[in-house]
């Protein structure tokens, strides 16, 4: 499993030869920027803007393969493919997350304003991949709505996905012990599933231009939006 400071190294062996071009931009994080891959319109390139230097790239390359070698599902995460070299520097590729005409998919927070999906909706999204993230103790390390897409799905039903913040922010002991005790990566799955209710319940009402108000499914067993 390898020891707790363990990391990912990489040189240019482990990339194809080849430079991919990047010219269309699909999103950007706080450390990243996500390029649209231009030969598979089926996957982006993520890469690291130039003045950071966490390794969140290695991270989730790391992440992806541990996931891999268990077996996960991939219902509410992009999979992970593997290195490319760009005009923009390494790259890591994964899905795009597309909705059935092509175009991608908005984060939650613009899923709500453009009326994609209502407030109901939204909550029973949450819960539902939330208690996804907790039964395969998968680790969300990193809160951010941004995170969150809402994909459509070609029957018309709607599923999120989560596309950053996985696995940890850094290389280290507490990335280790979360992948080590579920125990550890359903807990803070749980605290990150409150904010997400809480933002519902109180803030994406109102920014949705709709009623602040959620009303819970009767058949929920989570009060955290009442």
């Amino acid at each position: 499993m390898g020891s707790p400071g363990s990391a990912i190294s990489w040189d240019a062996s482990d990339a194809p030869e080849f430079v991919l071009v990047l010219s269309e931009k699909v999103g950007s994080g706080n450390d990243r920027e996500c390029w649209r891959h231009p030969i598979n319109p089926a996957l982006c390139v993520k890469v690291a803007k130039p003045e950071q230097e966490r390794t969140q790239n290695d991270i989730d390359y790391h992440y992806g393969r541990l996931l891999a070698r268990r077996g996960v599902p991939t219902p509410h995460l992009t999979r992970v493919h593997g290195w490319v070299m760009t005009n923009r520097g390494r790259g890591l590729v994964v899905d795009l997350v597309r909705q059935p005409d092509g175009t991608p998919a908005p984060p939650l927070l613009e899923a709500l304003r453009s009326g994609l999906i209502d407030l109901a909706q939204a909550y029973e999204l949450v819960v539902e991949a939330f208690d996804w993230l907790a039964a395969n103790r998968v680790i969300l390390a990193d809160f951010g709505p941004d995170n969150f897409l809402v994909r459509q799905l070609p029957d018309g039903r709607f599923r999120l996905v989560f596309v950053d913040g996985l696995g940890a922010r850094h290389f280290g002991m507490r990335y280790w012990a979360r992948r080590t005790f579920g125990f550890l990566a359903r807990k803070k799955s749980a605290q990150f599933r409150r904010r997400v209710l809480a933002l519902l319940a109180s803030g994406f009402g109102a920014a949705a231009g709709g009623s602040p108000a959620v009303s819970c499914p009767d058949t929920s067993p989570d009060l955290s939006c009442r």
